[in-house]
């Protein structure tokens, strides 16, 4: 349900977009849409897979990441930054972390079902870029 009203939002904000001509620039319709469309498909994935790998696949790999200390500051400065953005744009990075949640509230169902982790994380990039184009076909349809 949160990825199709997310599919939903993505839907009326290319509409707007390519009514406004701010992102077609110099590209066909078709070609304008499948890439704006591809785009959001890959962030939806990219939250469906990559955000809920386990924790300890994460922090093998910033383990060995804080070793020094230039590569320390760089995390502390990246990290003010990033909260810097955070607060610019509080209303994306919450959609963010609604998706986010869902997501991982979905995984761990799943594993409690018994689903080892790979089919688990298979059937939750299935439903949810399920979801969000249902939500994208439900906005051209009644939108």
């Amino acid at each position: 349900m949160t990825y199709g009203v997310f599919g939903w939002l993505y839907a009326s904000w290319v509409t707007k977009m390519m009514e406004d001509e701010t992102i077609s620039q110099g590209l066909l319709q078709s070609q304008n849409s499948t890439i704006v469309y591809g785009v959001g498909t890959i962030w939806v994935l990219l939250i469906a897979i990559v955000f809920t790998t386990p924790v300890a696949l994460m922090t093998i790999s910033l383990n060995s990441w804080l070793k020094s200390e230039m590569r320390a500051f760089f995390s502390i400065f990246f990290g003010a930054l990033a909260f810097a953005i955070i607060v610019q744009w509080l209303d994306y990075f919450a959609r963010f972390f609604v998706l986010l949640a869902s997501a991982i509230l979905v995984k761990l169902d799943l594993q409690a079902l018994g689903l080892n982790i790979w089919l688990s994380q298979l059937l939750l990039a299935v439903m949810s870029l399920g979801s969000f184009w249902s939500g994208i076909v439900a906005f051209n349809y009644w939108g």
